[in-house]
């Protein structure tokens, strides 16, 4: 075996030339004439060559044999097994000996003769043919291994090739379809395939054309296309969509209906309403709307379970189902809400409507071997008379809905005009509400809480209260349930627990309050569910500085139901601040007595309705004998509420009741005005203190009678005595007091013996940029007026009057602030105030009369 030493081109092809001739032969000629294309290695046995081909590769191996014919196949079919993708040639030295099995293992069989001539050109055309069909088979492979159906077609409109996946796709395999016209995938009578085909060899590709295409089978299917333009027709790629639209009909489905009952939600619901409602004017045709809102359905919910819940929401929709046309919508728009809508239906029809869905719905409803009751308010919208888009009917019928559930539940009720008004007076209502919020331009009263036994308050109840700046006063059953229904209760919450533990504790500091009382500040269910609820009241009582065991939470048994487990998880927290916590109007609701057990509360309150009637009534009576026995028999207090007669107190009392609530003492008054509030100090007022020390300050508070001549002759005292005032209050006050003292207000105002300050002002002035008291102004605005006054007098008394101010932008915290400065500057109880029982002339009849009311 041999290596050629002549250097080839770069274009030279490795040639293995097996053949014993080393020279003269045709295979050596051959090679010999065109050395200067190949590179040649010799193998002059079979076995040297088999050797050669097993560790070199080649680009042709000609063989060369005189052999018998059987003696060339063999050796033929060993080369054959290692020369790879060489281009095998064997020149045959017989042709009449030629057999099929050499045909079939070389690539080329040549004479020798042939050798002479351009063989080496028959050896190039055959490798580019050979490369080419690998080329095609390795693109064939890949297109029948993708997943979408690719074929081409001719510009004739005639299918060229077909891979795996369109045999998947159209049912059609590879040998039936090629050669046929294209138009036989597509739907009868349509010419769409000619126009993609025009479009394409107009140089333009078509990207994801959603369409149709009919199946060996003939049935249709949905397809999307990209066809693309080569020389020699169009390239089409489909993909079986089918499936993609029956995920995007599921997903539409879902968007547009009710998870839990199938029905149409509200979005899906108002573009039908507006159809049909379209569709209706245009024939002059009556559409009714209905809202069925489900009564009690909250209490079933809380006290069965979410569980049980749904399964009465599913069997009301089966039921709304039943009872309505083919051509009517049913559909769930809330928790407990649904809306139907009946086409060609008057006033009259929808009246008869609504009441066959309260009827259908009180029905009872069997779950888990329970017969559960549940009743339905509708309110009723027709158009016409009524005329407005989808949005409008269903306001308008939501609105007829709340008016029937205020007027006892369970009925119907159309829509009428004065309705709407109502609505947006309740919604203008509550705008205010949440700016007199905002702009702490509420108030809190306290109801006092008394010790049944030892007959003296030792606690209070802190209430919102709200001056309408036009409307007066108005009713907490007003505003409450607005600031429910507006989503601002929670804000209301924090701003009566921060302003009760500010106010209690600042009056346990200064001795207004007896140091046992507690205060108590309702929460609503949307707190006793806030996550954040412990921290919040963790921070109020700590900037306030009033003990945790001073504060005492009140929640519903309502609001607890809604989430147990958030509720359980807020009692605890509370709790373990030191609060206590108690369950308010306890009996009217739906717990059980297990359930109280289980609950972290330090007491109950009796409800009003069992409290009223107990006197006369043998069964409330026994009610409310069992809550007090339930209660301490669990080591609970108990406060009873709604005490307005005596027999109720003493009722009560020997029931064991505890403590107890009522106007019989007194309604929800401002903190001053508490029964017993300012005793502490008259009664320090007695105590034996030094004579002689620096200028002394004393501190005014607010008045329990702020009547302007009252607190005038108390100011009088003291001027006459030579004392110095600064007076903190509103112009009215001034001018009260001014007209009160006549010309003594004059000459003190001249000397600067009374220095009078706008309470407004001052709050505003010594408020810093940071919300809260700025020292620096403090101590130049109060400092001032007090260096004014003590120029001229040994003493100087402060009267304050913050609590008239009610200008917005102004902070409690820094009235609360301010209170407690001007008290820290002073070093001695009063002399001289507002209240009366600290004036010379009017303290021992205020004495005797608050005795009065604390022995009440």
């Amino acid at each position: 075996m041999g290596r050629e030493t002549v250097a080839p081109t770069r274009s030279a092809l490795r040639v293995l030339v097996v053949t014993a001739d080393t020279a003269g032969g045709a295979a050596s000629t051959a090679v010999q004439t065109a050395a200067d294309e190949l590179l040649v290695t010799r193998a002059l046995t079979l076995p040297s060559a088999l050797a050669t081909l097993a560790t070199d590769a080649f680009d042709c191996v000609l063989v060369d044999t005189a052999a018998p014919d059987l003696a060339a196949v063999e050796m033929t079919r060993a080369v054959r097994a290692r020369s790879g993708t060489a281009v095998l040639v064997v020149a045959h030295a017989d042709p009449a000996l030629r057999s099929d099995s050499l045909d079939d293992l070389a690539d080329l069989v040549l004479d020798p003769d042939d050798l002479r001539g351009d063989w080496l050109r028959l050896v190039r055309m055959h490798a580019r043919i050979t490369a080419a069909e690998a080329t095609t088979a390795r693109l064939t492979g890949i297109v029948d291994s993708v997943a979408d159906a690719v074929y081409t077609v001719s510009s004739a409109g005639l299918v060229t090739s077909w891979n795996r996946a369109a045999e998947t796709l159209y049912g059609y395999r590879a040998g039936e379809i090629i050669g046929r016209d294209v138009a036989v995938l597509a739907p009868p009578a349509s010419d769409e395939p000619r126009r993609l085909l025009r479009v394409a060899h107009e140089g333009e590709p078509v990207r994801g054309h959603d369409t149709v295409r009919r199946m060996r089978d003939g049935r249709l299917a949905e397809v999307s296309l990209d066809v693309s333009p080569h020389p020699d027709g169009v390239v089409v790629v489909a993909r079986d969509i089918s499936g993609r639209r029956e995920l995007e009909a599921e997903l539409v489905r879902q968007t547009m209906h009710d998870s839990l009952t199938g029905l149409p939600n509200r979005d899906y619901l108002t573009f039908r309403l507006s159809q049909t409602l379209d569709d209706a004017r245009r024939r002059g045709a009556p559409v009714a709307v209905l809202v069925a809102d489900l009564d009690q359905f909250r209490a079933v919910d809380d006290l069965h379970g979410h569980l049980v819940g749904d399964r009465v929401l599913v069997e009301v929709a089966e039921r709304l189902r039943a009872l309505t046309r083919p051509i009517d919508i049913v559909a769930r728009v809330g928790g407990d809400e649904f809306v139907i809508v009946s086409p060609g239906t008057d006033v009259a029809a929808a009246a008869k409507l609504a009441r066959t869905i309260i009827d259908v719905i009180a029905e009872p409803i069997d779950v888990e071997h329970r017969a559960l009751r549940v009743g339905a308010s509708v309110g009723i919208a027709v158009s016409p008379p009524l005329d407005g888009d989808a949005a409008t009917m269903l306001k308008h019928a939501d609105v007829a809905m709340y008016e029937a559930k205020a007027r006892g539940r369970s009925r119907s009720q159309v829509f009428d005009a004065t309705f709407a008004q109502q609505a947006g007076e309740q919604r203008r209502l509550a705008a205010e509400l949440r700016e007199a919020l905002a702009q702490d331009l509420l108030d809190v009263h306290y109801q006092p809480v008394f010790d049944l036994v030892r007959n003296r308050m030792v606690g209070v109840e802190a209430l919102t209260r709200w001056q309408h700046p036009v409307g007066g006063a108005v009713s907490p059953a007003t505003f409450v349930p607005l600031a429910e229904a507006h989503g601002f209760i929670a804000d209301l919450d924090r701003w009566v627990l921060d302003r009760a533990c500010l106010d209690i504790a600042t009056a346990l500091d200064t001795g207004d309050l007896p140091p046992d009382v507690r205060v108590a500040v309702n929460l609503s269910a949307r707190s006793l569910d806030d996550s954040a609820l412990v921290a919040t009241v963790a921070d109020a009582v700590h900037r306030s500085g009033l003990p945790a065991e001073a504060l005492v939470l009140e929640v519903t048994e309502t609001a607890v139901l809604q989430n147990r487990d958030a509720a359980r998880a807020s009692l605890e927290g509370l709790r373990a601040l030191g609060a206590g916590v108690h369950l308010d109007d306890f009996g009217t609701g739906y717990s059980s007595l297990s359930f109280l057990r289980e609950l972290p509360v330090t007491g109950v309150k009796i409800d009003r309705s069992f409290v009223r009637d107990a006197v006369d009534r043998p069964e409330d009576l026994a009610i409310t004998e069992a809550i007090v026995r339930l209660a301490r028999g669990l080591g609970l207090e108990t406060v009873a509420e709604g005490i307005e007669t005596v027999e109720q107190r003493d009722l009560l009392r020997r029931l064991g009741c505890s403590t107890a609530q009522g106007f019989w003492w007194s309604g929800a008054v401002p903190i001053y005005e508490l029964p017993g509030a300012g005793l502490s100090r008259v009664a320090k007022r007695h105590e034996p203190r030094p004579v002689a020390a620096p200028r002394r300050w004393s501190v005014a508070r607010r008045p329990v009678e702020p009547a302007g001549a009252q607190t005038a002759c108390c100011l009088r005292g003291g001027l006459e005595d030579g004392q110095g005032w600064v007076v903190v209050t509103s112009p009215s006050r001034r001018a009260e007091f001014a007209r009160a003292l006549g010309s003594l207000h004059t000459e003190a105002v001249a000397r600067g013996q009374l220095v009078e300050l706008d309470a407004y002002e001052t709050l505003r002035t010594v408020t810093g940029a940071d919300g809260r008291l700025d020292t620096a102004r403090f101590e130049q605005v109060v400092g001032g007026a007090l260096r004014r006054a003590g120029a001229v007098a040994d003493q100087v008394g402060i009267h304050a009057e913050l609590g008239h101010v009610t200008q917005p932008l102004l902070s409690l915290r820094v009235s609360t602030d301010l209170r407690r400065r001007l008290h820290a500057e002073s070093d001695l109880t009063l002399d001289y105030g507002d209240h009366p029982a600290d004036c010379a002339t009017h303290g021992a009849p205020a004495v005797e009369r608050l005795g009065d009311v604390s022995a009440s």
